[in-house]
């Protein structure tokens, strides 16, 4: 059975599947991040039904952490390597200690999912080698794939949660992702690659056409 490690914020205590939880921060009495953990947990289980998950709690109830949090929650999924991990969030500052906990994690079997911003640098640790990168597509819609090879994201997957309208961007596409992941029971990073490629339907990156105004007609 596949296991997921979401890191994210806390999902409720009779959430099917959930195994484990541990939390990493001081709840704040606000709802967003349940919300969030909810909209990934229920985008990967349309995918993979069978799956169990280890949820890291690093969101305390707003949608904002702290690197030590997040390096604090990976050194513990690596302590039992799940076969995935996703991570819905992204550090402008690249770390020594989170490259060493993702490596750690990559190198004890689990393929690390991480979201990317459209636009700007790179984040981590979806700039990490080997972490797989995605970031928001509108062309796609679930269980659709594009294809970018950029800076920032080497995937795009539909921006929109499932069951969670209101959830949209990146870690929504990463979600899907890690569903589509989920699914295949890819067990290396090049695995994973490829069955994400049989999802391709676009090629290149997203490009919005200017919009159009009508022409004033005559009186």
């Amino acid at each position: 059975m596949i296991r997921v490690g979401l890191i994210d914020g806390a999902l409720p205590p009779d959430w099917p599947g959930v195994t484990v939880r541990r939390r990493f921060c001081t709840i704040d009495g606000a709802d967003l991040s349940r919300k969030h953990a909810s909209a990934m947990a229920t985008t990967i289980g349309a995918y993979c039904e069978d799956f169990k998950i280890i949820n890291a709690v690093v969101f305390p109830g707003s949608l904002s952490t702290t690197l030590g949090m997040v390096c604090d929650a990976l050194e513990w999924l690596g302590d039992d390597p799940p076969d995935i991990v996703l991570c819905s969030f992204g550090s402008a500052r690249a770390s020594v200690e989170l490259s060493v906990m993702t490596s750690r994690l990559q190198n004890g079997g689990s393929l690390v999912v991480a979201s990317a911003p459209a636009r700007g640098d790179p984040v981590y640790p979806a700039a990490y080698p080997d972490v797989i990168s995605v970031q928001g597509d509108a062309r796609c819609g679930p269980g659709e794939i594009s294809r970018l090879d950029l800076p920032q994201a080497t995937f795009g997957a539909c921006p929109q949660a499932l069951g969670v309208p209101e959830i949209r961007g990146a870690s929504a596409a990463a979600a899907h992702a890690a569903g589509l992941l989920a699914q295949s029971g890819a067990t290396s990073a090049p695995v994973a690659a490829g069955d994400l490629l049989q999802h391709v339907r676009y090629t290149g990156r997203e490009r919005k056409s200017p919009e159009l105004k009508p022409e004033p007609q005559p009186a």
